[in-house]
């Protein structure tokens, strides 16, 4: 009897191979005067992507480009405790294996995809300002805002079927389901801010960070043929408390909020509001005999997300004894979950649906490990 597993639907198979060789020179141009410096370069870059489809039908592509990608970065020191750096990059990047593949996924029947063969390449330009601020008491103040321009971006071309349409002779795309493929489009840009606070605070021996991100991206998308703007914004404010005690007894705390909102120019009155939460503390403690305790504990939840996900805590604990020379090896008793809650989830953001996807993770277990530090 044939193995059912030998049995390869064409139209769902292939095997791939590709390559992205780039060869570039620099010319580059350094400037120093006092409190100013500036550095100003230019790669010229030759790439070659090539990709060989081995499986069902044997074809092969290539595609070559030149590009000049230009960088500078300009530091000016205004006194020993303020500087500011002005800074720019280029720079190319290959499509994915996964985007070149012509082979359709059909892994969930409401959205089914492929490939595209003949994606070109993107190109990116970045620049940023900073502003850093630091002083002999130990404290830290960074200002720093950017933005990104993508050519060539590789989006989402989308459409919905109006009848059921056979894509393949096993594959249906069914009526009211969609098929995305990749293209390339310009219109991608995204900018960035943050600010962050940092101080040491004596009475417990610890320093305090604080800061705040704020990004916002423009990513264009096509919907049954109607180019269209996915727009994103995200805040992330994060506290982190470090201790600073002693060698033998260290601890980390943490707190960060992820504020996303996303929305379709198609429809501005839908759109995505959710909140991720993250909290995190870390101890590690050596004590009498060379003993040690470790413990890690996670705290993960949403807010604005009807998927039924719940909150859900993660803590592992460990014991171990340091032994030999130097204390450089140690054995320890590793427990892992212990609360029996751990999850993996994920919310992925499509150009017309929000896609959320929950996995089997492994279950509390326990672990014996030795440790040896070569120093």
């Amino acid at each position: 009897m044939t193995d059912l597993y030998d049995q390869l639907d064409e139209s769902l198979s292939n095997e791939y191979q590709s390559g992205y060789l780039t060869q570039a020179g620099n010319v580059g141009l350094r400037y120093r005067a006092g409190k100013l410096s500036a550095m100003l370069g230019v790669d010229a870059q030759w790439a070659n992507l090539k990709g060989d489809l081995v499986y069902p039908q044997p074809d092969e592509l290539s595609h070559k480009y030149f590009s000049l990608l230009p960088s500078f970065t300009l530091r000016y020191s205004v006194d020993r405790n303020n500087s500011f750096q002005l800074r720019y990059r280029s720079k190319s990047s290959s499509p994915s294996v996964t985007n070149l593949q012509n082979v359709i996924d059909n892994s969930n029947p409401l959205f089914l995809s492929t490939g595209n063969p003949n994606l070109d390449q993107q190109v990116s330009h970045t620049a940023n300002l900073r502003y850093l601020r630091t002083t002999k008491s130990g404290q830290t103040f960074i200002a720093m805002v950017g933005a990104t321009i993508q050519q060539d971006y590789v989006a989402d071309s989308t459409f919905v079927a109006r009848e059921d349409i056979a894509l393949s002779p096993t594959v249906t795309l069914n009526k009211g389901s969609q098929f995305t493929r990749p293209v390339n489009l310009d219109g991608y840009y995204s900018l960035q801010s943050m600010l962050t606070y940092g101080f040491p605070v004596d009475f417990i021996r610890s320093n305090i960070n604080l800061s705040l991100s704020a990004n916002y991206a423009n990513v264009p998308t096509i919907f049954d043929g109607i180019e269209s703007r996915t727009r994103e914004l995200n805040l992330i404010p994060k506290i982190i408390i470090g201790s600073n005690i002693s060698k033998n007894l260290d601890f980390t705390a943490s707190y960060s909020a992820g504020i996303n909102k996303m929305f379709s120019s198609l429809d501005n009155t839908a759109g995505s509001d959710y909140i991720t939460h993250t909290a995190a503390a870390k101890l590690g403690w050596t004590f009498f005999w060379g003993l040690t305790f470790r413990s890690t504990f996670n705290y993960i939840g949403y807010t604005g997300l009807d998927t039924g996900t719940e909150d859900y805590f993660l803590w592992n604990l460990s014991l171990g004894k340091k032994f030999l020379k130097n204390n450089a090896a140690e054995i320890r008793i590793e427990a892992f979950d212990v609360l029996k809650q751990n999850q993996a989830f994920t919310h992925r953001t499509g150009s017309n649906y929000y896609d959320y996807v929950s996995s089997n993770v492994l279950q509390p277990y326990a672990m014996i490990s030795f440790v040896y530090t070569i120093r």
